[in-house]
């Protein structure tokens, strides 16, 4: 049941931080944009060049964390199937 915990705390924490990094990245792409704005690449667009200045470390993070969470609750969930199968069935006569 403990890993189940851990691996959902991972999938939120994912959340927060993805959600974070876009936030950011929109507050960001606004001060790219306009006469007096720093310019943007025009390979990958204005949010796309706000992302590239936030960094890549917040979504590899994200990433890490998010697949450590699903591993961790598919742990939990194939230990439990298979204690299920392990325990002796009572018949009733």
């Amino acid at each position: 049941m403990k890993r189940l915990w851990i691996g959902l705390t991972c999938l939120m924490v994912s959340a927060i931080l993805y959600g974070s990094t876009l936030i950011a990245a929109t507050v960001y792409s606004g001060s790219l944009m306009g006469d007096g704005g720093l310019g943007w690449d025009s390979r990958y667009g204005v949010f796309g060049t706000a992302l590239m200045e936030v960094g890549t470390l917040p979504l590899v993070l994200t990433v890490i964390a998010g697949g450590t969470g699903v591993v961790l609750i598919l742990l939990e969930f194939r230990h439990h199937k298979l204690g299920d199968e392990e325990q002796p069935k009572e018949i009733d006569g």
